[in-house]
């Protein structure tokens, strides 16, 4: 992203982005986890989906963590819910295989 393109004083982007953390709690709602550094994720990405930009249902939070496995995934630019709704599934999936290891290494 160049200078030109930078949201840190863009104040209905750092409005949008405080709106889409108080809905989900200041929570990553895909790992659950909070009190870690969060950023508010376009589902329909920036770029794209102009008309979408400052819709808080277009919005979702994600710690740092979730946020770059995301970009690195998919990369940065033309992200649509989709995508979004595979990676979902995919880190589901991620979360069962943890879980059903950790039940597996109790019992030995």
């Amino acid at each position: 992203m160049s200078k030109s393109d930078s949201r840190e004083n863009d104040q209905e982007f750092i409005r949008w982005a405080r709106e889409v953390k108080a809905r989900d709690q200041y929570t990553c709602q895909l790992c659950d986890r909070h009190g870690v550094p969060l950023h508010s994720h376009h589902i329909n990405s920036w770029d794209a989906y102009i008309d979408q930009r400052y819709d808080i249902d277009n919005g979702i939070t994600l710690c740092t963590r979730c946020h770059d496995l995301f970009h690195k995934t998919y990369g940065f630019g033309n992200n649509n819910e989709q995508q979004f709704e595979e990676f979902t599934l995919l880190i589901e999936s991620f979360k069962k295989i943890i879980k059903k290891n950790k039940i597996k290494q109790r019992k030995k």
